[in-house]
């Protein structure tokens, strides 16, 4: 006998869980389409119905919080080497040779922020992650939840957002309120067909 579906159109009469013979199904997964039933059943974070096995292999969006310490913690790390060049033009300023502090100060800025920006690339090409992002257990990804390359990641999701940023200074401002819609996309996602997700061993 062909499963029939109830008045809502949701559940199964008559199928089989794909993964247990002997229940009855309750749902059909939204992933892979095959039947579950209420054991297997699962809710992702989108609000669709899965079945055990596909739950473990999706990608959920990172939490908007986690979104805002990552960044906070990288712009945080980029800043340490202005910091301590401070520290170092305050120390020299007391002495006889306050220009020897500031060649110091200019050394540790430039040289620091380069090693910073430099570790950042290597962790970002390696996973798709900042050290912000790697502490808070999420990555960017593309749309389609592949790998995003890189260059995507830096050009688009970077370097053009300054630029227009640049010329409209409103732009930051409109990108961040971006992430309160469903998606949880900033504009500089979308203008990169990117999306930052969980970790796996982080999701729901």
């Amino acid at each position: 006998m062909e499963p029939q579906w109830n008045e809502s159109g949701v559940q199964p009469q008559g199928a089989r869980c794909a993964q247990h013979s002997t229940r009855s199904a309750s749902t059909v997964c939204s992933r892979c389409g095959s039947y579950a039933c209420g054991q297997c059943r699962r809710v992702g974070g989108d609000g669709l119905e899965y079945c055990s096995l596909c739950i473990g292999r999706m990608s959920f969006l990172a939490e908007r919080s986690d979104r805002f310490w990552a960044n906070l913690v990288d712009q945080l790390v980029l800043g340490l080497p202005w910091l301590a060049a401070l520290v170092v033009v305050l120390l020299f300023a007391q002495s006889d040779r306050p220009d020897r502090g500031m060649g110091l100060a200019l050394f540790l800025a430039l040289g620091g922020t380069l090693a910073v920006a430099g570790y950042q690339l290597h962790l970002v090409a390696q996973s798709g992650q900042s050290l912000g992002k790697r502490m808070r257990g999420i990555r960017v990804v593309r749309s389609d939840g592949s790998p995003a390359s890189l260059g995507r990641i830096l050009l688009l999701r970077n370097v053009v957002p300054a630029v227009i940023n640049a010329a409209c200074g409103l732009f930051s401002l409109i990108d961040a309120l971006f992430i309160f819609q469903n998606d949880r996309r900033c504009l500089h996602d979308q203008i990169a067909d990117t999306q930052v997700v969980k970790v796996s061993g982080h999701g729901p």
